[in-house]
């Protein structure tokens, strides 16, 4: 099985935006099926989404209308699945919560998620962030975005009374561009 550092940089990004070991890729053995959709899938209201993406523009000063008039698609996997993501097979493990699949404008959610459930709403908002960050503005490398979306998930969890937990130091060294430095 190969490191994270064989991920492709969309991947590891995804890999990163959880937890060191959130994703792992094999090679071709891999059979060829993405997240089968199960029989009762979990529902994301379209106001929902519409809700997150306009707070997200009003938080940040992004220009959320292309969000707006086309948000991204939405799907479910469950913990121990292959999916698809970027040039790679990831599999989703007991880390993984969500992730942004930016050449597919599709976000990834595990399986169970409820949207009367803030902290699960504050996974969906996450990746929304992802979403309208990558059509706003470029970015110095592919993790730099997360320091953003960890604070705005945060915001809008204290909004609604309710404290994150996030381990602050781990986000901002996953959040970190590397440098090319040179004795």
């Amino acid at each position: 099985m190969p490191h994270l550092s064989a991920l492709t940089p969309l991947a590891l990004l995804a890999a990163l935006a959880l937890s060191p070991a959130a994703a792992h890729v094999l090679g071709a053995e891999v059979p060829p099926a993405d997240c089968p959709a199960p029989a009762a899938e979990p529902e994301v209201p379209g106001a929902l989404v519409q809700e997150l993406l306009v707070w997200i523009g009003r938080a940040t000063g992004y220009d959320v209308a292309e969000s707006l008039a086309r948000p991204p698609e939405i799907d479910f996997c469950s913990k121990g699945e292959w999916v698809d993501y970027e040039d790679a097979r990831v599999l989703v493990d007991d880390q993984l919560r969500a992730v942004y699949d930016w050449p597919r404008r599709r976000v990834l959610i595990v399986r169970p998620w409820h949207a009367d459930a803030p902290r699960d709403v504050s996974v969906l908002l996450h990746e929304l962030v992802h979403h309208v960050q990558l059509l706003n503005r470029d970015w110095e490398c592919l993790q730099a975005p997360e320091w953003e979306a960890y604070k705005l998930q945060d915001r809008w969890l204290a909004e609604r009374g309710i404290a994150s937990g996030f381990d602050w130091l781990a986000i901002y060294f996953m959040s970190r561009c590397p440098r090319d430095i040179h004795p």
